[in-house]
Formats: C-alpha cells, structure tokens, sequence
C-alpha cells in the first residue's frame, strides 16, 4: 500500500518552510484529516509546532545520521494510519552534510521515501527569475519530482500572476498558491532553527 505523502522542500533556508508546512498541517487537520508531520534533520523546534498544528508527534527522520532503512521504517510505522504526511525539508532542497553529494538533504530523503516535493520559493522581489530558479531545481535531479511550487512573501495578487505564468510557461512545473508579504506570518530564526517565543 503508498502512504500518500508530500515533502516541502525550499530553495533555501529561510524561505519559508515552516510557515508552508503548518499552514497544510492545520488546513488538512480541519478538513478532519488525519496528518502525520515529519521533521527532516535532528530539528526538535520544528517538530514541536509541527504537533500543534496536526495533533499528532512529529517524527525526525535524516539520511545522515539513520540511513534509508530506519528512515523507511519510522515513516512506515507513524504514517500508518494517517490519510497523508507532510515532511518539513532542511535547509534548501539539495543541501546537506557535503556540497558535493546528496547525503543528510532534503533531496535524498524524497528519494528515500519516493516523495513528490512542493518547492517554496521567496518570491519577493522577482518575476520571470523565479522560472528560471524553479527550471534549475527541477531538472538539477531528474530523480525528484517537484509537484509544484507555492511562493512565499508575494506583494499581490497581479505579483503572484507574474511569476505563475513566468514558471507555468517556462517549465513543467504548477504554481499552487502564495503566502503574501507580512509579518505576522513570519516565524523569527537564529542559526540553529526557529525561535520558540
């Protein structure tokens, strides 16, 4: 049987994963759907909202420090009984423990666990780049699927148009929505995760 599952995954830190991650957590959970989070990375701050917004622990999983087998069995095991999952990547997409292999990435877990990846992108600023950003991230791997990509920090409605067309004209990937630019929609970091309060 496939779990259905879903991997957010950024083009960097700091763009919004989090903020993507609970928003699907808490409008899945009040559609009465039974969410099962995921934390890629030893995180334990991510995982604590994660439980807020589903009602069910998140679990870690990491490539570097577990490897594909245990990572396989803990989401097997928490997924179970879930109608979907929803893993919060690390860092951006295709970063890691080196630059130059895939290891401890948000990459090589989609692959550990056949997810498809919806890839959050900080629009501000942009327009037809943001193409150009998602082309490069979806065919850097062909062994990723990017499902589609959600913006982050988008000035408008006639913004978020631009960069939908300039990204649907120029790739095989959907745009599939925007969090717009304000900052109660902001979760304030520091270099070892979110800030709890």
């Amino acid at each position: 049987m496939i779990l259905p599952r879903l991997l957010i995954a950024g083009t960097h830190s700091g763009v919004g994963k989090t903020t993507v991650t609970l928003a699907l957590l808490a409008a899945f959970r009040s559609r009465k759907l039974q969410v099962q989070p995921f934390k890629v990375g030893p995180d334990f701050i991510d995982p604590g909202y994660h439980q807020l917004a589903s009602g069910r622990a998140s679990r870690n999983l990491d490539g570097w420090m577990l490897g594909a087998v245990l990572n396989r069995m803990i989401f097997q095991r928490a997924a179970q009984d879930a109608d979907l999952s929803i893993i919060e990547g690390v860092m951006g997409l295709f970063d890691g423990s080196s630059p130059i292999n895939e290891i401890g990435s948000s990459a090589e877990m989609a692959k550990q666990l056949n997810a498809p990846v919806l890839l959050v992108v900080d629009g501000s600023a942009m327009a037809r780049s943001a193409a150009a950003m998602v082309l490069g991230y979806s065919s850097f791997d062909s062994d990723i699927h990017i499902a589609g990509v959600v913006f982050n920090r988008v000035n408008s409605d006639d913004h978020y148009r631009l960069l939908k067309d300039a990204v649907e004209k120029e790739t095989n990937v959907p745009a599939m929505g925007y969090f717009p630019q304000e900052s109660n929609l902001t979760i304030s970091d520091r270099h070892l995760g979110l800030r709890t309060g």
